[in-house]
């Protein structure tokens, strides 16, 4: 749901535990439209679990969320309306076809691009075949049509370019940049380049 008025999204002083065990500390960064954050890290330090965090799916133990100077909390659903999610369960039914999975989306609303996106994502060929005989990068581009046909202004997406090939990622990196351009919101994860063992996360803000 684009708005037409200027959108702020706050995460300070995040902090998760689990069982007394930290997940990620004292976590902060501010993003607002036509930005992208990108955040880095090793397997297990937390990436996913910030995202949730901040889509509000997982609760902070300290520290909060805001959007536009509110915390999520105190907004009710407002802020998820905003919100596009991918996870690493794409979401999809296995048992009906990619396009039925797109069609039947209930956040998806405009389908004036959608041609263009199941070509731009090489999907042509395996669009009307059931997700369960998909590739993992085939059913990944079905949920990130999904995602992008939602026209929804923050788009939080947990590794993207997983199992993805080269040209979908350059075709993907494209629709990301269409979407800041248009004053859109991308929060990623990614782990690729980052060869380090530190469990610390790294949080790069990009234009």
């Amino acid at each position: 749901m684009r708005c037409s008025i200027s959108n702020l999204l706050e995460i300070q002083s995040a902090c998760l535990y689990r069982d007394d065990t930290p997940i990620f500390i004292d976590i902060n960064f501010r993003i607002d439209d036509g930005k992208q954050a990108l955040i880095k890290g090793a397997n297990g330090s937390g990436k996913t679990s910030l995202i949730r965090s901040i889509c509000g799916f997982t609760e902070l133990s300290e520290g909060h969320v805001k959007w536009n100077q509110v915390a999520i909390d105190d907004i009710d659903s407002s802020f998820q309306e905003e919100i596009a999610y991918l996870g690493h369960k794409n979401g999809l039914i296995n048992e009906i076809s990619a396009i039925d999975n797109i069609n039947m989306n209930p956040n998806v609303g405009d389908l004036t691009e959608l041609k263009e996106l199941i070509s731009g994502f090489d999907l042509d060929d395996v669009i009307d075949k059931p997700v369960e005989i998909l590739s993992s990068g085939q059913a990944k581009k079905t949920a990130l049509i999904s995602l992008i046909l939602s026209k929804r202004s923050v788009w939080i997406m947990d590794e993207p370019h997983a199992n993805l090939d080269q040209a979908s990622i350059e075709y993907l990196t494209h629709r990301m940049d269409l979407h800041t351009q248009s004053k859109g919101m991308i929060i990623r994860t990614s782990n690729q380049g980052d060869l380090s063992e530190s469990p610390k996360l790294d949080i790069v803000l990009e234009s």
